[in-house]
C-alpha cells in the first residue's frame, strides 16, 4: 500500500497492525511518498491520498477531510500580536515552504470565496520539520495541515489563528484499481480504515 510520508507512520501503521492481527497470513509493504504514484506500474493494491482527486480510472472511498491552519508560538504573538484577517499577514513574518506550485501563497476562504494571500518572511525552508521548528522558536507564522501540528497545539507550543478564514478542508481518500469487485484483502483494509480513522478534529 502507499501513503503520504508524514501521514503513514502515525495514522496508518496502527491500523495495519490491527489488520495483520486479524489476518495473520497477510503481508503489508508500505511505501511512503508524497508523489502521486501509478498503482498499476508500482504494484500497489491501495493508496491513501490527501488531495482533491482528478478524474481517473481508480475506485475511491472518502475517509474524511483535513483542515489547513495558520499557527504561531505564544512568544511570537506576545511580541507581534495576532492577525485578525488574512490581509494582515503581509505585516507579519511568515515562514514559507520553498517547494510546491505556489510558494508564499496561502489559501483562505474570504467572503465565501477561495482567495490566495501572498506572504513572506526572513526564514524559508523546503522541509516542513524545519518550518515547525522555526515556528516553535518564534521566528514567524506557519501554514500547515492541522494533523501535522496537532501534537504541538495539544502541548501548547503553538496556537491557531484565523480559524474563521480557513480554506475548505482537503479530502482524504483510499484509492484502488478499478474492477467490478475489489479483492477481498483491499475491501477488508479499506473498511477497517473507514472505521478506525478519526479525522473530524484534524
Amino acid at each position: 500500500m502507499g501513503a503520504p510520508m508524514l501521514f503513514g507512520p502515525d495514522f496508518l501503521v496502527p491500523i495495519v497492525a490491527e489488520y495483520i492481527e486479524s489476518y495473520p497470513q497477510a503481508e503489508v509493504d508500505l511505501s511512503l511518498t508524497d508523489a502521486f504514484v501509478d498503482l498499476a506500474s508500482e504494484g500497489i493494491d491501495v493508496v491513501v491520498r490527501i488531495a482533491d482527486l482528478p478524474d481517473s480510472n481508480l475506485q475511491s472511498k472518502r475517509l474524511g477531510a483535513l483542515r489547513r491552519v495558520v499557527f504561531g508560538a505564544p512568544s511570537y504573538f506576545a511580541r507581534n500580536g495576532r492577525p485578525e484577517h488574512p490581509a494582515e499577514l503581509r505585516q507579519h513574518a511568515c515562514i514559507v515552504r520553498t517547494i510546491g506550485n505556489r510558494p508564499g501563497q496561502w489559501a483562505f476562504q474570504i467572503d465565501g470565496k477561495r482567495r490566495m494571500v501572498g506572504v513572506r518572511g526572513s526564514f524559508r525552508s523546503n522541509a516542513m520539520a524545519a518550518i515547525y521548528s522555526a515556528v516553535r522558536s518564534g521566528l514567524g507564522l506557519g501554514y500547515s495541515p492541522l494533523w501535522e501540528i496537532r501534537h504541538l497545539v495539544d502541548a501548547g507550543q503553538v496556537e491557531i489563528v484565523l480559524q474563521e478564514f480557513e480554506p475548505k478542508p482537503v479530502p482524504i481518500h483510499a484509492l484502488w484499481q478499478e474492477s467490478t469487485r475489489p479483492p477481498a484483502k483491499v475491501r477488508a483494509f479499506v473498511d477497517l480504515l473507514a472505521m478506525r480513522l478519526r479525522l473530524d478534529d484534524l
